[in-house]
């Protein structure tokens, strides 16, 4: 299964995605990344395009809403982007996205990652 929905409220879905299935997305044109990691975990290692937006600078009252582009959220292993698709369910958005496994699940595939 390449997505599983998660309710978290009765209202509310967090949508787990599978990496490769991000992958597909993100070649497609049809999703953004965005990596919730630190700073040097980001410079440390990243998926291509993925944009960083840090969990501890998170805020979700400043999220962008972008209504033809899913915007799918990762970090290390998943904790994290789904706390952040949690916060961003508290404020209005009623579908969320993270990749399952994050980075680690990504590695884990042999896909393609960047380093400096």
């Amino acid at each position: 299964m390449a997505s599983q929905v998660l309710r978290i409220e009765d209202a509310t879905q967090l949508i787990e995605h599978d990496p490769r299935d991000v992958q597909s997305q993100l070649q497609a044109g049809k999703a953004v990344l965005v990596d919730v990691r630190e700073v040097s975990e980001y410079e440390n290692e990243r998926i291509p395009g993925a944009f960083l937006m840090p969990l501890s600078f998170f805020d979700a009252t400043r999220f962008p809403f972008l209504p033809d582009t899913r915007v799918i959220l990762m970090c290390a292993i998943g904790k994290r982007s789904a706390a952040a698709a949690k916060q961003l369910m508290e404020n209005g958005f009623r579908q969320t996205h993270h990749m399952k496994g994050g980075l680690n699940g990504w590695k884990e595939l042999g896909l393609e990652t960047e380093t400096d």
